[in-house]
């Protein structure tokens, strides 16, 4: 089993027409007017139109997706530590 080495997210929008991401550790959903994933930096939403994937690579953690692109919104990755972890800081 390979691991994954890529511990950073590059994320590039051609003309609104296309966008490449890498770092990409799983798709959570899509249809025609978004594409969401969890990426090593957090959750990414692709927002738009006619939005296709064009291609998905879980073993290079790579996605391209393709169609009118409206907006790209990041949600940071939340801390898994509990309550008490983060009060003894």
């Amino acid at each position: 089993m390979s691991e994954k080495v890529l511990k950073h997210t590059s994320l590039l929008i051609k003309e609104r027409s296309s966008v490449e991401v890498d770092g990409v550790e799983s798709v959570l959903g899509f249809d025609e007017s978004y594409v969401a994933f969890d990426t090593v930096a957090g959750k990414i939403i692709v927002e738009g139109q006619g939005l296709k994937i064009e291609n998905l690579s879980k073993e290079r953690g790579e996605i391209l997706i393709s169609g009118k692109i409206n907006g790209v919104f990041y949600e940071e990755k939340k801390s898994r530590d509990g309550l008490l972890a983060r009060i003894f800081k």
